[in-house]
């Protein structure tokens, strides 16, 4: 007989019941655990993963808006990443920049050059801003902006101006780092890195891709040179030569005059006098500019390239203390050439896309310098 007082302990016999109830207990005494040490401290959750992305940019500069493509590579919610503003060679390029060949080279197809390497820098960590250049626009039927047409002033400066614009841009995005911005530039945007690089402050640093170090009149001249040479040794005719080259032996011609200040013409090749006259100043000036700078830069040369030799200009470019970089099978356009016989190429030996050549030697120097 138990009375009410008594004690019901472990050497009492229990009811299924009790056992039940008791195993129940236990069994949520379990889960509460469980969930009490799986459960970390909201300072030890780590944070959520922002998925890479491409989104438009619309970019304020003078007398209009740029229009441009925004790259964002995947980064943990609230961090921020390095930033590159990729800048266009010369002649109306759209933010793609699509390359159909080099001086005396036609590829037989397009390359996105500016696609390419946007998407290769974005999946290394990069985020990375191109942008229509402010001559493509529905005037000239080869870019879809609302871009008005250029006036008769434009100037070299205003190319350097929107680089710079593009780059404040990109350093005020939420997710970019602005400490840790690049500017990038390709051919023409490549000469004009230093000018572009000793303008805005805020950049850490710029990039020459396939550009030259002597100034616009001295490098047309090698071109021509060049492109003569070729031909003679590929037994083009006298007659064919003259009439493949004649525009770029008169351009060349009015630029030895404008540099004698002999010129009396108003434009060469369809554009004013003064803008020439402005970019050759810029290369003039290309020496002191970057013994100025005491910001880190990289130029990088491919020895395919017929539009920039190689000799002598990386080797200006290293005389001021320029990172360089020559790869050897790389064009003016930064695809390779496989086959070194330029005479046998073949459709095969010509590279359908950006170099991995180059975008490793690109994201090596841009590493260690966002590291520093």
């Amino acid at each position: 007989m138990v009375g009410p007082d008594a004690r019901t302990d472990e050497c009492t016999p229990e009811t299924p019941m009790r056992l039940l109830s008791l195993a129940l207990v236990a069994l949520a005494g379990s889960l509460t655990a469980c969930a009490t040490t799986s459960t970390p401290p909201p300072s030890e959750i780590p944070p959520a993963l922002v998925a890479a992305s491409t989104e438009p940019a619309a970019i304020e500069a003078t007398g209009l808006t740029l229009e441009g493509t925004l790259h964002l590579p995947d980064h943990a919610e609230g961090s921020s990443v390095p930033g590159v503003v990729l800048v266009h060679g010369s002649g109306p390029n759209s933010r793609d920049q699509t390359v159909t060949g080099q001086l005396n080279m036609g590829f037989g197809f397009e390359l996105a050059l500016f696609v390419e390497l946007a998407e290769a820098l974005q999946a290394e960590g990069y985020a990375v801003l191109r942008y229509d250049k402010r001559t493509c626009g529905p005037f000239n039927g080869l870019c879809e902006n609302d871009y008005p047409s250029p006036s008769g002033a434009l100037s070299v400066n205003d190319f350097v101006d929107d680089a710079q614009v593009a780059s404040r841009w990109l350093g005020a995005q939420p997710s970019v780092d602005a400490s840790r911005v690049f500017v990038v530039g390709h051919s023409q945007g490549a000469a004009f890195m230093p000018a572009i690089l000793s303008g805005e402050e805020s950049l850490a640093g710029g990039v020459s891709l396939a550009g030259n170090w002597r100034p616009i009149d001295a490098i047309l001249g090698y071109q021509l040179d060049f492109s003569i040479a070729l031909m003679e040794a590929a037994g083009a005719p006298l007659s064919a030569i003259e009439a493949q080259l004649g525009s770029l032996a008169s351009w060349v011609a009015d630029l030895q005059a404008v540099r004698e200040g002999t010129f009396t013409g108003d434009s060469i090749g369809n554009l004013p006098v003064g803008f020439w006259q402005e970019w050759m100043d810029l290369g003039d000036a290309r020496a002191d500019t970057v013994a100025a700078e005491s910001r880190p830069m990289m130029a990088l040369f491919g020895g395919y390239d017929w539009n920039i030799p190689l000799d002598p200009e990386a080797g200006l470019w290293a005389a001021t203390g320029v990172t360089t970089v020559e790869l050897e099978c790389v064009t003016h356009a930064l695809n390779c050439v496989s086959n070194p016989d330029w005479e046998s190429l073949g459709a095969d030996d010509i590279g359908r896309n950006l170099a991995p050549e180059v975008t490793s030697a690109l994201v090596d120097w841009l590493d260690a310098r966002a590291a520093e």
